[in-house]
């Protein structure tokens, strides 16, 4: 159903269009079996059809493609490094394709250049209708050429009324060649012919405009049909070149065409218009075709005026998500409430997106409903909830923390319950720093044992990463006993000696200098090189 669905979208959008001479389609098609042949799933296929798509991956959401394939193909377009792995197997699969099908089929570079006239091409054409031959006329016409061009004025005429929505174009551009452009029958090309009839009448459309033209170009891109989309752009140009009031008045309708929207390519036209743009995008979150680009763009623009009208439509919203991001990123507090409600949703997405746009925003008790999110029966939400919780807990939430620190978030918590300071978290941290397999964990839980008061603790572990740890803790507290410390020097492994000798040092006490001089002639260059440090810094205290 996807990979037919995908197929459809580009044969929709890429009908006739030709590549290194041959239709575009028909390289997608094999490049796509390729695909499929070198073990690529159904989303590597979907990325071959759609990755040329002129179109935004907004879009494709549109037309219900996979979150999936839609990461391969902004991967692919964007060339971004920083994908996911399973989604770089993807890209680099559909890569690799295409660039084998690219060196099996393009021409070599010793074949001779066509040297065929116009006329000859045509007439061929007509004999074959060769694909091919479809490239070079259209690249021929694409190319300027001189009014004396043979052939050009007879092609005009020719196919100038023809039923084959290519060969119409073709005569557009031929008259264009041979220099018989008519206003009157470029005009009656816009509004009878094809796409690609019409699109090539635009495009060659020039002088002065006037009232009846804008309104035919009004009529093109008033067309449902999708394919009909991608003659705007030439629209837009005719517009800008005809200026006046009422040229303008239609570009900036075409200003809020989904299809082409300016901000896609330009961020910053959002901002150098947001005084004329915000009241229309905040109109256009009632209109469920900007159930995306209205939440999107009020929130690059942090449009605080947005907030209310965001809060309710994210209420009645079937994919509420892109509003509650857009809240989250303004970050206003009256966004609190709508938040806390949304946290009720069934949707699980919905209830992890809703307490990260809270922890945002404020305007309600972060910390007790992190804490109460943190029992969602889905893993999301409590995954989510867990590290707003290691953001912002405060006192209330260490028991909490003491239970997330038998999970993956342990790190996390215990850099929470370091920075809250709370002495019921001491056996946790010491049980984390002296047992737990991650260093990002062990340092976390030493921070803590390090700034909060209790009594001390021997640590004999075979792990000598944790020696070392246990050497740092010791030299951050003066109240403690040097005995372990004293042990330290004389440790197997020359890294907790070393940080034996840093801690005599940090703790500035000159009885120790008696247990760090003999390190001065230790076999190891790091513990001498920190002993002759430490001893300066013991023999010139005060």
């Amino acid at each position: 159903m996807g990979i037919a669905r995908a197929r459809r979208i580009a044969r929709r959008v890429h009908q006739g269009q030709l590549y290194n001479g041959e239709l575009l389609l028909d390289r997608l098609e094999r490049v796509a079996r390729a695909v499929g042949e070198r073990g690529g799933d159904w989303v590597a296929q979907q990325a071959v059809w759609l990755h040329a798509v002129p179109v935004s991956v907004e879009d494709l959401v549109r037309e219900g493609v996979s979150s999936r394939v839609l990461q391969v193909v902004e991967a692919f377009r964007s060339r971004s490094r920083s994908a996911p792995a399973r989604v770089k197997v993807c890209v680099e699969l559909v890569r690799e394709a295409l660039w084998t099908d690219q060196r099996d089929v393009s021409p070599t570079p010793e074949e001779p250049p066509d040297v065929r006239t116009l006329p000859e091409l045509v007439a061929e054409y007509q004999e074959t209708r060769d694909y091919r031959l479809q490239w070079a006329i259209s690249k021929l016409l694409g190319e300027p050429n001189d009014l004396n061009t043979p052939g050009m004025a007879e092609l005009a005429e020719q196919w100038w009324d023809s039923d084959d929505d290519w060969e119409a174009q073709m005569a557009v551009l031929a008259a264009r060649g041979a220099g018989l452009l008519d206003r009157e029958r470029l005009l009656r090309k816009v509004a009878d012919g094809g796409i690609y009839a019409a699109g090539a009448a635009i495009s060659v459309l020039s002088g002065e405009g006037d009232q009846r033209e804008i309104e035919l170009l009004r009529t093109v891109v008033a067309r449902p049909e999708p394919e009909w989309l991608f003659v705007r752009g030439a629209v837009k140009q005719r517009l800008a070149a005809i200026g006046g009031p009422d040229a303008e008045a239609l570009l900036q309708e075409l200003a809020f065409d989904l299809y082409d929207l300016p901000w896609r390519h330009d961020r910053a036209w959002l901002h150098r218009n947001a005084a004329s743009v915000t009241p229309r995008l905040i109109a256009a979150l009632s209109d469920p075709d900007w159930w995306h680009e209205a939440p999107v763009a009020l929130a690059s623009l942090r449009a605080t005026e947005a907030v209310g009208p965001l809060c309710e439509s994210v209420r009645v919203a079937e994919v509420p998500i892109p509003t509650i991001q857009a809240l989250g990123c303004i970050g206003s507090a009256e966004a609190g409430p709508t938040l806390v409600w949304l946290l009720g949703h069934d949707g699980a997405d919905v209830r992890a997106e809703a307490l990260q746009a809270l922890s945002r925003t404020g305007g309600a008790d972060v910390i007790e409903v992190a804490m109460a999110a943190c029992d969602d029966p889905d893993v999301r939400v409590r995954d989510r909830a867990a590290t707003v919780l290691a953001r912002h807990a405060d006192g209330r939430a260490v028991t909490m923390l003491i239970r997330l620190s038998d999970t993956r978030h342990a790190a996390a918590a215990a850099g929470a319950l370091a920075r809250i300071g709370d002495p019921r978290a001491l056996p946790t941290l010491w049980h984390l720093f002296v047992n737990h397999y991650d260093r990002a964990v062990r340092h976390a839980a030493g921070r803590g044992l390090v700034r909060i008061e209790g009594d001390q603790r021997g640590v004999w572990s075979s792990d000598p990463h944790v020696e070392r740890a246990y050497m740092w803790v010791l030299g951050h507290k003066p109240e403690w006993h040097r005995g372990l410390l004293v042990d330290g020097t004389r440790h197997t492994d020359p890294m907790v000696r070393t940080r034996a000798v840093e801690a005599f040092g940090r703790l500035r006490d000159s009885a120790g200098a008696e247990h760090v001089r003999p390190l001065l002639a230790d076999p190891d260059p790091r513990v001498r090189s920190a002993a002759r440090g430490v001893m300066w810094v013991l023999d010139h205290l005060g």
